[in-house]
C-alpha cells in the first residue's frame, strides 16, 4: 500500500514537471521530469530486488542518475553559474563524480561501496547547494528558500535510513522508508521552487512589456525616458515653479562594456538608476537621456548611454544641493554586483542648475548644467559637482581680472 502511494505521488510529480516544461519550454524542468522518473524507478527496484540479486545496482544506478539529475536542475534552478560561478565550479565537480559513480554502480553488483559513495556525493551536493541557495537568495528568493526546505528534509530522512544499509537488508515494501520519503518530499518541494520561479519570470516579462510600452519610461532602468523628462521639465515651466536640475554622468563607463560586455554595462546603468532614485523624493523625478544629445546640449563622452538627469521640486539652498550631491557620489561608487563578480561602481560627475537663476527654459537650463558638468569633468581636483551659477562667477570674476 505504500510503495503505491510512493510510486502515485512520483507520478504526479512527473506530470507536474511535464506540465512545467511544455508551458515554458525551459531546460531545467526536463532535468526535473528525469529526476522524477530515476527516483521511481529506483525505489521500484529497491522495493522489487533483495540486496543480493544480481539486478539490484541497477536501481542503485538510479538513485546515482537521480542525485545528478537533481544537482544539473538545481544548478539551473538557482542560476549558480550566473550568480555564484565559484560555487558553480564545485557543483560541476560533483556532477562530475556522479557521472563516474554511475558507471561504477553499471558494472559493480557489490552494494555497499555504490551507496556509501552516493550518499557522500548528495551530502556534499546538498551541502554546496545551499550555500548557493544563501548566496542568491535575493536574487532568487522563494526557489532559494524552498530548496533550504527541501535540503532539510531530505538530509533528515537520509540520516534516519542509511543508505548503504540497504545491503544489508531489502527495503520492506509495506512501510515507507524514510530516505524515499525524504526524496518524495523534498521533489515536492522543489516542484513548487520550480513553479514560484516560473512565477516570477512571467511577472518580469510582463513589467518589462508594460515598461516599454509606458510613455515616458527608460525600460532599461525603470527610471524616466527622455520624453519623460521633458514632460516634467516643460510642466514645472509652464507652472513657473521653482526646480534645480543635476545632470549627471558616468566617467569611463564605456571601459565597463568593453571590459565586461553590454549585459555588465546595462547592470550597472540599472543599479546606479535605482540609487538614485533612493537619494530623491516622491516628487523628484529620475531619468536617463538615452539617445541623441538633446538640444543645446553638446555631446560629451558617453552622454548617449550613461547619462541621467534629476528634477529637484523647489529651491534648497546650495548646501543642501552640495550634500545630496556628495550622496549621490558615494552611492555611485559602490560596487555593482554582476553574474558573481563585483563591477566598478559609476565615478560621477554632476552639472547642477537651478530655475530660474540659470535659465528659464529647459533647452537653457541644460546648456547651463551641461556647461558646469564639462568644467566638473575638466577639472582634476574638487568636488565631483559644479554649480552653473558658481562658473558663471568665477568666469565674470576671470574676466575683470584680466
Amino acid at each position: 500500500m505504500a510503495a503505491d502511494v510512493s510510486h502515485g505521488l512520483l507520478a504526479g510529480l512527473m506530470v507536474c514537471g511535464l506540465v512545467l516544461l511544455v508551458v515554458s519550454g525551459a531546460r531545467l524542468h526536463g532535468w526535473y521530469l528525469l529526476a522524477c522518473g530515476f527516483a521511481l524507478a529506483a525505489f521500484a527496484g529497491l522495493e522489487r530486488f533483495a540486496p543480493d540479486d544480481p539486478l539490484a545496482h541497477w536501481a542503485a544506478l538510479a538513485l546515482v542518475l537521480w542525485a545528478a539529475c537533481r544537482l544539473q536542475f538545481v544548478r539551473q534552478l538557482l542560476g549558480l553559474s550566473r550568480f555564484v560561478p565559484r560555487l558553480d565550479k564545485v557543483a560541476l565537480v560533483l556532477l562530475a563524480a556522479l557521472a563516474l559513480a554511475a558507471l561504477h554502480a553499471a558494472v559493480e553488483t557489490r552494494l555497499p561501496s555504490i551507496l556509501r559513495v552516493l550518499q557522500a556525493l548528495v551530502v556534499a551536493s546538498t551541502v554546496i547547494l545551499a550555500a548557493g541557495a544563501l548566496a542568491v537568495r535575493r536574487r532568487t528568493n522563494w526557489p532559494a528558500l524552498l530548496f533550504c526546505a527541501g535540503a532539510v528534509l531530505l538530509m533528515a530522512g537520509i540520516s534516519i535510513a542509511h543508505l548503504p544499509g540497504w545491503s544489508e537488508q531489502p527495503w520492506a515494501s509495506g512501510r515507507v522508508n524514510p530516505a524515499q520519503a525524504a526524496v518524495i518530499a523534498e521533489l515536492a518541494v522543489l516542484a513548487l521552487a520550480a513553479a514560484a520561479r516560473l512565477r516570477a519570470e512571467r511577472a518580469m516579462e510582463m513589467r518589462a512589456h508594460a515598461l516599454m510600452a509606458a510613455p515616458g519610461i527608460d525600460a532599461l532602468t525603470g527610471a524616466a525616458s527622455r520624453t519623460g523628462f521633458e514632460r516634467r521639465g516643460e510642466e514645472w515651466l509652464r507652472e513657473d515653479r521653482q526646480f534645480s536640475l543635476m545632470l549627471i554622468d558616468l566617467n569611463g563607463f564605456a571601459a565597463v562594456s568593453e571590459r565586461h560586455g553590454r549585459a555588465a554595462s546595462n547592470a550597472v546603468l540599472a543599479a546606479i538608476a535605482q540609487r538614485l532614485r533612493e537619494q530623491v523624493r516622491a516628487d523628484d523625478l529620475v531619468a536617463r537621456l538615452e539617445g541623441s544629445a538633446h538640444a543645446g546640449v553638446r555631446a560629451h563622452d558617453n552622454s548617449d548611454d550613461s547619462s541621467f538627469a534629476i528634477l529637484l521640486v523647489g529651491n534648497p539652498p546650495r548646501q543642501k544641493l552640495a550634500e545630496m550631491a556628495i550622496r549621490i557620489e558615494t552611492a555611485g561608487a559602490r560596487p555593482v554586483a554582476h553574474e558573481g563578480r563585483l563591477l566598478a561602481g559609476g565615478e560621477l560627475s554632476m552639472g547642477i542648475a537651478c530655475h530660474p537663476a540659470d535659465g528659464d527654459t529647459l533647452a537653457g537650463l541644460l546648456e547651463s548644467a551641461d556647461r558646469a558638468l564639462q568644467h566638473c569633468k575638466r577639472q582634476r581636483m574638487g568636488p565631483a559637482y559644479v554649480f552653473a551659477g558658481e562658473l558663471g562667477q568665477r568666469q565674470h570674476a576671470g574676466g575683470a581680472a584680466a
